[in-house]
C-alpha cells in the first residue's frame, strides 16, 4: 500500500483511503469527523434540491476573489467545478471502522446512519438561526460516545449561501472561502472538541478530512492532528489551509506584546 504523507508543523496529513490507512496508524485520543452520509450528493450545483440532481445540472459553485482595479478592490466570481460527487457517498456509511479506531468519537451527519450507532450523546448545529425556511436542511446532527447521558447542545451559526464568503456580514463567516461542498466552519469544529474531552496535547484524527477545518481547530486548541483525505483536490486545499493557519498562529505568537505603561504623576 502506497500513499503520500505531508507533515505541516504538528499536523500529519495522509492522501489516500482511510479504510486502508487508519488501521495502520497509532490509536488517536479522539476521532472528530464528517464522513460521507450515503446521500449521493451532487457537489457541482447550488440552489434548490441539490441532492439527486444529474451531474452538471444547476449553477456551479463560485470562487469569489478580490481583485484590485483602478476603482479599488473588486469582487470577481470564478466558476469552480468540484469533483463529481463525494467518494463513498454513493453507498450507506458504515461507522464500524471509526468506532473501532478510537475510544472517543464524534461523527457529523449521524442522523443519516443513527441505526448503526450505539447509544450516545447528540449535538446539533442550527445553520439558519434567523428562522428562514429554505429548500435544504436547517441544520445537522452529530453523535458523540463521550458522556452519553449528557444533555443535547446546539451550536448556532449562520451558514447559508451568501452568508458565507468575502461579502458576508458576519464576524465568523466573513471572508471564508468554501473550498469543499460540505465544508464545516472552523468555529463549529472548535466547539466540537470540548465534547470529546481529549487530554491536552494529544492527537485528534479526522479520517475524512475534506478541507481541513477539524485540523485547523485542533491545532489552534493545542492538539496534534492526523488527517486523511482521498480526493486530491480537497487534500491539496486542506494542506494549504492548515499551513496558512499555522503560519498565522506563529506570527501571532512571535508578535511583541505591548505592555501597559503607567503614566507619571504630575506633582
Amino acid at each position: 500500500m502506497s500513499f503520500e504523507v505531508v507533515t505541516i508543523g504538528n499536523a500529519t496529513l495522509y492522501r489516500g483511503d482511510c479504510r486502508l490507512i487508519l488501521p495502520t496508524l497509532e490509536r488517536p485520543a479522539a476521532i472528530v469527523t464528517d464522513p460521507p452520509y450515503g446521500q449521493k450528493l451532487n457537489t457541482n450545483v447550488t440552489g434548490k434540491s441539490v441532492t439527486g440532481r444529474a451531474p452538471g445540472a444547476g449553477r456551479p459553485y463560485l470562487i469569489h476573489d478580490k481583485r484590485r482595479t483602478a476603482k479599488g478592490l473588486h469582487s470577481t466570481g470564478l466558476a469552480r467545478q468540484f469533483p463529481q460527487g463525494i467518494k463513498g457517498d454513493d453507498e450507506p456509511f458504515d461507522p464500524a471502522l471509526i468506532l473501532a479506531a478510537a475510544d472517543r468519537v464524534l461523527l457529523w451527519g449521524a442522523h443519516k446512519f443513527g441505526d448503526r450507532l450505539p447509544r450516545g450523546r447528540w449535538l446539533g448545529w442550527d445553520k439558519v438561526p434567523t428562522g428562514k425556511v429554505r429548500d435544504q436542511g436547517d441544520g445537522e446532527l452529530a453523535w458523540c460516545n463521550v458522556k452519553p447521558d449528557a444533555v443535547m447542545r446546539i451550536f448556532r451559526l449562520l451558514w447559508d449561501g451568501v452568508c458565507v464568503g468575502p461579502e458576508a456580514r458576519h464576524e465568523v463567516t466573513a471572508g471564508v472561502q468554501r473550498v469543499h461542498p460540505t465544508q464545516k466552519p472552523v468555529a463549529l469544529m472548535a466547539w466540537c472538541l470540548q465534547f470529546v474531552e481529549a487530554p491536552d496535547g494529544s492527537v485528534i484524527c479526522d479520517p475524512y478530512m475534506g478541507a481541513g477545518s477539524t485540523g485547523i481547530a485542533a491545532l489552534a486548541a493545542g492538539y496534534d492532528f492526523v488527517g486523511i483525505e482521498l480526493e486530491d483536490q480537497y487534500f491539496d486545499d486542506a494542506c494549504l489551509r492548515i499551513e496558512q493557519a499555522q503560519q498565522q498562529t506563529q506570527l501571532f505568537e512571535l508578535a511583541p506584546q505591548q505592555q501597559p505603561e503607567q503614566a507619571g504623576l504630575a506633582i
